[in-house]
């Protein structure tokens, strides 16, 4: 199929064959690509907003500086997909494959990722703040730099998960799973804290 035209509203692709195209600057608004084959798109500047992909294949897509904005992705296989520059605000990912995948300079601000799979995932550096993480599987990521601000991890796990330099709430710290998560000098005093622990530095001896 080829799309001819540069806005699409309200448009069913269900079941449509789109495989390997070449989208730039094209949006969609609350277009349905249920059962879609998206396999090795490429996205430039491309936008969906409030579009349902429930069993798409988007696996091998490249995305950059496109957003997919309050989307609705349930049973939708993502791996080896990249998305660079990208804005994910609001979507909601449901038993995704997402594994492996690239995400690069992304914002997931509210993005839903409850009982995602993405161990071992380099989340390094991307705005995450108030994401829904509860549950997910987060063991291996590397998460420096990143900003949870607000999110829910609610039994997530970060066993072994990289999180210096990342903003974490102290909610996290307290409700998610953490064996073998590496953290900094100063979150491991907000991870003392949010336990009850009072640090106080020791004073010198006093000479006799």
């Amino acid at each position: 199929m080829k799309l001819s035209e540069l806005a699409y509203q309200d448009e069913d692709f269900t079941e449509t064959d789109l495989r390997a195209i070449e989208m730039g600057e094209i949006s969609f608004v609350g277009c349905d690509f249920s059962g879609a084959s998206l396999a090795g798109i490429v996205c430039a500047r491309t936008s969906f907003t409030d579009c349902v992909f429930t069993g798409a294949e988007l696996y091998e897509s490249r995305h950059r500086a496109s957003s997919f904005v309050g989307c609705r992705f349930e049973r939708t296989s993502w791996h080896g997909a990249e998305l660079i520059g990208c804005r994910l605000t609001g979507s909601s990912f449901t038993d995704c494959r997402l594994v492996p995948i690239t995400l690069t300079e992304c914002d997931l601000t509210l993005v839903s990722f409850g009982g995602a799979k993405l161990a071992g995932t380099d989340l390094s550096g991307l705005r995450m703040r108030e994401a829904n993480l509860t549950g997910a599987n987060l063991a291996g990521c590397n998460l420096r730099g990143a900003d949870l601000g607000g999110a829910r991890a609610a039994g997530a796990d970060f066993g072994g998960a990289d999180l210096r330099g990342a903003v974490v709430d102290a909610a996290i710290w307290t409700t998610a799973r953490l064996g073998g998560a590496v953290v900094d000098v100063d979150q491991a005093v907000l991870f003392a804290a949010a336990h009850g622990l009072v640090l106080t530095p020791e004073k010198p001896a006093v000479a006799g």
